[in-house]
């Protein structure tokens, strides 16, 4: 998976901004749902080229440098270039067997990657402070993307249901999880959701062939009137705490 964020790492944030206020609206949500304070140690962990950590720590602002964790050094090359950014490359797994202590933790879009999710819960339960928080921002496994067929499915296996988290989450690790469902409009030219199916902007895309996605554009094209596709996008911002004592 790493080299499949490779090819596409210096073009990954204009891929994922969908429509000028989308990054915002995230970012926004985003910030209301951690909660944090100007001095709450920050990790984002997944945080791929930086720039949500880098937002996130402006918009406090934190005093202290956030982190970022991703195992693609080819994003966090993009990372390098926010001041104030710390960058681990590795997995989240392996940077939550650190015990570094934290007071916020982000996980955007990337929880499916955690393989062992009960050990996972375990060591970020250790790491977290008294009265920290964590936000697992996810979608549900069936996506309401304009996906073809067999897009659908490789992300439906791909994406954990967000009952299977919450379980996970509260029979290993004795956090507590409140989930807030978000929508956001979007209305975009097709021509640029078809450019980001192309360059596979999920990582569920990966194993698909070039004429794979023609295919598969073929095959979403034929469901849109007009030149604009239209979708709801439909997030879990799901906040993680320590159980009150």
């Amino acid at each position: 998976m790493t080299t499949a964020f490779s090819r596409i790492a210096g073009d990954y944030d204009d891929l994922w901004l969908l429509t000028n206020g989308y990054r915002n609206w995230m970012l926004t949500k985003t910030l209301g749902h951690l909660s944090m304070r100007r001095n709450s140690k920050f990790a984002d962990l997944g945080g791929g080229t930086g720039i949500f950590a880098h937002l996130l720590k402006l918009g406090v602002p934190l005093e202290s440098d956030a982190i970022c964790v991703d195992p693609s050094d080819a994003m966090l090359l993009n990372a390098e270039r926010y001041r104030g950014l710390q960058t681990y490359c590795e997995s989240a797994e392996t940077f939550a067997h650190r015990q570094v202590p934290l007071d916020r933790i982000l996980i955007k879009e990337s929880i499916h990657h955690v393989r062992n999710r009960q050990s996972f819960w375990g060591k970020i339960s250790s790491s977290l402070r008294p009265d920290g928080r964590v936000l697992v921002v996810t979608r549900p496994s069936l996506p309401e993307l304009p996906l073809f067929k067999r897009a659908v499915n490789a992300f439906s296996e791909s994406q954990p249901e967000l009952e299977t988290i919450l379980d996970e989450i509260t029979s290993s690790s004795g956090l507590r999880a409140v989930t807030n469902t978000e929508q956001y409009h979007v209305q975009i030219p097709k021509e640029r959701w078809y450019a980001m199916l192309r360059a596979r902007f999920m990582s569920s895309l990966a194993g698909f062939t070039p004429d794979e996605i023609e295919d598969g554009i073929l095959e979403v094209d034929s469901q849109i009137d007009g030149d604009q596709v239209r979708f709801t996008d439909r997030l879990f911002f799901v906040v993680i705490g320590h159980e009150p004592k």
